[in-house]
């Protein structure tokens, strides 16, 4: 079987799952959820960190960690006895469904198997100590099918860059040798940021060149960063400092306003080496503290990025939704509980779109996405 480059995320089917009763949507290289609070965004978001810690074989415990198996069905499992997830990439698919476990609140793998797109054959896996089959060792009809998805899910990472505060990761002192990716929450920037400096891969220094670049758009007084490790040689430390124009002293990133850290932190996650982009970026709500203008050049670097690797992210920011076009926009919706997902047709739009971007469309309450009265 060929290989096959295609890897994006292109069908998700989920019933049973939180605030989802039942969700049948396709997915696109740019993937923007537009909602209320509490439309139940955030719960279609952590579909993909469920998806990811039962590849890892983590389910288990990440359940437990979320408050256990019943706080994961609709309404709880009395009212969505089975849960079910299906998912379509590039020429594979993967299902599962769970049941619960009444005498330990935990997960009850159901059924499990992955797919092929040219064959009706089900390509049954089967976990042991109720984690996923799609662990390498686990019985499966094909390994190649099991281990084409497991590595799609291994490399679709959520990212979270809320935590701004003085104990936040990316502030603190790291080893320097923790660069193989960039962490969920960017604890280990700096280390990743050196990686790229000093590689001699060219990829990487025009990564790294590029990263200051998108910087310097939205904080004119950014020169570049001061990346140097400390410490012995077995145990080199490095911590992100950075360079004003104005001034030859590094600053640390306690030094950064919350705005311009966050945008560091995108800027490195969407401007990083292609070789080293996950498949696909999951983000929940990247506007938090930014500018309008970053705004614009954060869009502008997603809309590049999902050209390679596709961008999933809820927003609730209008100004960040008027730099996207309506076949972007998944809208979401909440009645007595129950989420709602559905794809904008811009030939409903066209005369509105004639005057008006997609955020002011929302805000005049044209798609839905408006609170649930």
């Amino acid at each position: 079987m060929a290989e096959n480059k295609n890897t994006h995320l292109e069908h998700v089917s989920i019933k049973g799952f939180k605030s989802i009763k039942d969700l049948d949507l396709k997915m696109m290289p740019v993937n923007i959820l537009i909602g209320a609070n509490g439309s139940g965004k955030t719960n279609f978001i952590s579909l993909f960190t469920f998806l990811r810690n039962l590849s890892e074989g983590k389910l288990q415990n990440y359940v437990e960690k979320q408050g256990f198996a019943n706080a994961f069905f609709h309404f709880g499992s009395k009212n969505s006895p089975e849960m079910v997830i299906d998912i379509d990439v590039g020429y594979n698919g993967y299902h599962v469904a769970f049941e619960h476990g009444a005498s330990d609140d935990m997960l009850i793998f159901k059924e499990e198997y992955c797919t092929i797109k040219s064959s009706l054959n089900r390509y049954l896996i089967k976990g042991s100590k109720g984690e996923s089959g799609l662990l390498s060792g686990s019985a499966a009809n094909s390994t190649y099918v099991r281990d084409y998805t497991r590595e799609y899910l291994e490399d679709c990472r959520v990212y979270h860059f809320h935590d701004t505060g003085p104990s936040a990761g990316f502030k603190q002192a790291t080893g320097v040798d923790a660069s193989d990716y960039l962490y969920d929450d960017a604890s280990n920037i700096a280390a990743f940021l050196y990686r790229l400096k000093t590689s001699p891969e060219s990829a990487f220094a025009n990564s790294y060149r590029d990263i200051v670049t998108a910087i310097q758009t939205v904080a004119p007084f950014f020169h570049d960063f001061f990346l140097e490790p400390r410490g012995t040689e077995h145990e080199e430390k490095i911590i992100l400092k950075w360079i004003h124009r104005d001034h030859d002293t590094p600053f640390s990133a306690n030094q950064l306003s919350d705005g311009t850290a966050r945008f560091i932190c995108m800027s490195t996650l969407f401007l990083q080496p292609q070789s080293l982009r996950p498949k696909s970026i999951v983000l929940d709500e990247p506007e938090l503290g930014l500018h309008p203008a970053a705004l614009e050049a954060l869009a502008d670097i997603v809309k590049v990025a999902s050209k390679d690797n596709q961008v999933i992210c809820s927003t609730q920011s209008v100004a960040f939704a008027n730099q996207f076009s309506p076949e972007d926009f998944i809208v979401v919706d909440q009645c007595k509980g129950v989420s709602s997902f559905k794809r904008i047709n811009p030939d409903t739009l066209k005369q509105w779109l004639e005057e008006y971007s997609m955020g002011d469309i929302w805000t005049k309450n044209l798609i839905g996405g408006r609170p649930e009265w």
